[in-house]
C-alpha cells in the first residue's frame, strides 16, 4: 500500500503539470465537470420539485416563460465569451494584459448594452403574453423582474476572461451557484408556498448571484496568466473592427440557432398545441439537455485549447486533439443513449411521477438528437478556433431551416412526437455539415509567423 502511494502522487503530478492538449481539455473539463455535475444532480431535485407543484399544464407555461426569456436573451444580448478567448489568448501569451484589460471592457460594453435592448422588447412583447396565456398583474411582474435580471447581469464576458486565463476553477464556481440557489429556493417553496411567481423570483435571484460570483472570481486574480518565452511568441496582429464584429457576428447567429432550436420549439408546442404538452415536451428536452451540459464541458475547454494551438501556429498538435476527441465524443454518445434507453422511463417516474410516463418517446428523441451533437462536439470549436466561424453559423442555418420547414409540416399533424422527429433530423444534418467543414479546416491549418518585434 505504501509503494502505491508515491505512484498515485506520480500521477497525480504528471495530470496536473502535463501540457499535452488533451490532457489540457480534460484537466478543464474536469473543473466544468464538478459544476454541471453538482448541477446535473441539485436540477434533478428542483425539478421534481417544480413538476409535482405546478402540475403538467403549468409546468409547461413555466417553461415558455423561460424558454421565451432565453431566446430573447440570445437575440439581442450578444455572448462575448468566445470573442474574449478567441483574441485575448494571443495577448496573454505575449503578455500584454492592458491590451487583455481594454479587449475584455469592450466586451462587457457590448453585453450590457444587448441586455438594455432585451429589457425593452420584453416590456413591449409582455402584454401579448399575458393575454395568451392569461397571466396576473403579480405574474407579469415577477416576468419582467426575472427577465431585467438575466438580461442584465454581464456573465458571458467574465467566462471568457476567466477561460482565456484558463481559469477553469473559477468558472466553475461561478456556474455551480445557479443550480445552488435554484435548489435552495425551490426547496424553500415547496416546504411553504408553490407558485409560478415565486419559481421566478428564485430563478431570477439565481442569476444574479451568479453574476456578482463570476465578477468576484475576475478580480480576484486578474493578472495570475503567465506568458510565453521570448523564444515561443508569437504575432500579435490586434482584429481589425470588421474582423472582431464579423466573429462576434457569426458565433452569436450560431448560438442563436443553438437557442431557438433548443428553447423556441417548447415555445412553439406551449402557444399551438397546448402549455400540456409543452411541459412533457420540455421535461424531455430537460432530461435531454443534461447530456448536452456534458457535451459543453468538454466543448469549452476544447476551444479554449483550439485557440492557443492556433494562436502559437502548432497545426499538427491542433489536428491531432481534434481527431483524438472526436473518438472520445462518439464512444461517450453511445454509451449514454443506451443508458438512456435503459433508464429513460424510470428516470421520467423518479423525478415527475407516472403522469409523465408519456414524455418517454420523446425523451428518446431528443437524447438521440443531443447525442449526435456531442459525437461531434469538437467541430463548431474547431472552426471557430481556426477562423471559420462563418462556416459553423452556415451549418447551424442549414439546420434551423430544415427545422422551421419540417415543423410546419409535422407538428400540426404529429404535435409533440411530430416535433421530437424534426429536432432529431434538424441535429443530423446539422452534424453533416459540420463534419464536411471541419474536415476541411482541419488540412488547412492556420500557420502564424513569428513576429521579429516580440521574439
Amino acid at each position: 500500500m505504501e509503494k502505491l502511494k508515491p505512484v498515485s502522487r506520480n500521477m497525480l503530478s504528471k495530470w496536473s503539470s502535463s501540457e499535452d492538449s488533451l490532457v489540457r481539455v480534460f484537466r478543464n473539463s474536469s473543473w466544468l465537470f464538478s459544476a454541471k455535475g453538482v448541477g446535473a444532480i441539485l436540477s434533478i431535485f428542483y425539478l421534481a420539485i417544480l413538476t409535482r407543484t405546478l402540475g403538467v399544464a403549468g409546468f409547461g407555461e413555466f417553461m415558455v416563460i423561460v424558454g421565451a426569456i432565453q431566446v430573447l436573451t440570445a437575440v439581442l444580448k450578444l455572448q462575448t465569451w468566445q470573442a474574449v478567448v478567441q483574441y485575448g489568448v494571443p495577448y496573454l501569451l505575449a503578455g500584454q494584459n492592458q491590451a487583455f484589460r481594454k479587449l475584455s471592457a469592450q466586451n462587457f460594453w457590448i453585453e450590457f448594452l444587448g441586455g438594455l435592448a432585451a429589457c425593452g422588447a420584453l416590456w413591449l412583447m409582455l402584454p401579448y403574453g399575458a393575454s395568451q396565456f392569461g397571466w396576473s398583474n403579480t405574474t407579469e411582474q415577477a416576468i419582467m423582474g426575472y427577465g431585467v435580471i438575466v438580461f442584465l447581469s454581464v456573465r458571458s464576458t467574465p467566462t471568457g476572461i476567466l477561460r482565456a486565463q484558463d481559469r477553469f476553477g473559477g468558472n466553475a464556481f461561478g456556474d455551480a451557484i445557479i443550480p445552488i440557489v435554484r435548489f435552495a429556493g425551490a426547496l424553500i417553496l415547496f416546504v411553504t408556498a408553490p407558485s409560478m411567481t415565486g419559481f421566478l423570483i428564485v430563478w431570477g435571484l439565481s442569476e444574479f448571484v451568479s453574476f456578482v460570483v463570476m465578477w468576484l472570481m475576475v478580480w480576484q486574480h486578474h493578472d495570475s496568466v503567465h506568458p510565453l518565452r521570448d523564444d515561443a511568441a508569437i504575432t500579435i496582429v490586434p482584429p481589425s473592427r470588421q474582423e472582431f464584429v464579423a466573429f462576434l457576428l457569426f458565433t452569436n447567429l450560431a448560438y442563436l440557432v443553438s437557442v431557438i432550436r433548443e428553447r423556441l420549439v417548447v415555445v412553439i408546442v406551449g402557444f399551438f398545441v397546448g402549455p400540456a404538452a409543452a411541459g412533457l415536451f420540455r421535461l424531455a428536452d430537460q432530461i435531454a439537455n443534461s447530456l448536452n451540459r456534458l457535451a459543453e464541458v468538454f466543448a469549452r475547454p476544447l476551444f479554449a485549447e483550439l485557440s492557443r494551438l492556433f494562436a502559437i501556429g502548432q497545426s499538427r498538435q491542433s489536428r491531432a486533439l481534434f481527431w483524438r476527441s472526436l473518438r472520445v465524443s462518439a464512444i461517450s454518445g453511445g454509451v449514454l443513449f443506451i443508458g438512456l434507453l435503459l433508464l429513460g422511463k424510470n428516470i421520467i417516474a423518479l423525478i415527475s411521477g407516472p403522469e409523465y410516463l408519456a414524455a418517454y418517446p420523446i425523451l428518446l428523441l431528443l437524447g438521440a438528437a443531443t447525442i449526435i451533437s456531442l459525437a461531434g462536439l469538437g467541430l463548431e470549436p474547431l472552426l471557430q478556433a481556426a477562423g471559420r466561424a462563418r462556416n459553423a453559423l452556415i451549418a447551424r442555418i442549414a439546420g434551423l431551416i430544415a427545422l422551421g420547414l419540417l415543423l410546419a409540416v409535422f407538428l400540426p399533424t404529429f404535435g409533440t412526437i411530430g416535433a421530437a422527429w424534426v429536432m432529431l433530423i434538424s441535429a443530423i444534418l446539422t452534424s453533416i455539415i459540420l463534419f464536411v467543414s471541419s474536415r476541411t479546416a482541419i488540412r488547412e491549418p492556420q500557420h502564424p509567423e513569428p513576429d521579429p518585434r516580440i521574439a
